[in-house]
């Protein structure tokens, strides 16, 4: 199976909508069907399929039984194991190719609403890594809004330090919403590690501004 159908596993904890303890729990405890999901050494990795897989798995437990997600999940691995088109099923770009449906005991279990919502953020990490981007060459690989030179935590430390979009606008015109959600959704996939740059380094103009204000005694 070809190493570029996995994807790291904060990426994947972002696709299903799960805790990043959650997915350490798919592998620890081998939930999810073993074609979807691989341990490197210390690095765990899944296919877009195995978050889809897993975002259904959580979703239900309150609906089936762990044996009984887990057969449906089986049954559907085994169904796409030897199709000509498994690797765009396990990417999430074919859904409409094969039924994810299963039937247990008189009990129809649809699979694809969550595979669908799955997609969708999919779409949403494809968008942000095309709106934020990391070159050596580029600030030390720092990332930054394509075809700029502005680091994405920027634009994000500013925001949660209290200044609005509107300021920011002033200083980076190109800025816009999708640029905002793409930096958050980068942030997530792409965690980084160490201390963020201070934005005062990187943008002194937009260092928030702090009032002091004295007040005298009265009669002083």
């Amino acid at each position: 199976m070809s190493a570029s159908l996995f994807i790291p596993s904060a990426e994947a904890a972002f696709i299903a909508d799960l805790s990043d303890r959650q997915m350490h729990r798919v592998v620890d405890e081998r939930l999810l069907p073993d074609s979807v999901f691989q341990q490197r050494g210390s690095t765990r990795l899944f296919t877009r399929l195995g978050a889809g897989f897993a975002k259904f798995y959580f979703a239900t437990e309150d609906l089936l039984m762990a044996r009984a997600r887990r057969q449906v999940l089986d049954e559907l691995s085994a169904r796409i194991d030897h199709l000509p088109m498994k690797d765009a099923l396990l990417t999430l770009m074919q859904l409409d190719a094969i039924s994810w449906k299963v039937e247990r005991s008189f009990v129809e279990v649809d699979v694809l609403p969550f595979l669908e919502q799955a997609l969708q953020r999919v779409k949403q990490v494809e968008q942000a890594d095309a709106l934020v981007v990391t070159d050596p060459e580029i600030l030390g690989g720092t990332p930054v809004f394509a075809g700029t030179r502005v680091p994405s935590e920027v634009v994000l430390g500013s925001l949660a330090a209290g200044i609005g979009l509107d300021r920011l606008q002033d200083s980076y015109p190109f800025l816009t919403e999708a640029h905002i959600e793409s930096a958050q959704v980068f942030a997530l996939v792409h965690p980084r590690r160490g201390r963020p740059r201070r934005l005062a380094d990187l943008s002194p103009a937009l260092e928030p501004r702090i009032m002091r204000v004295v007040r005298h005694a009265a009669g002083a």
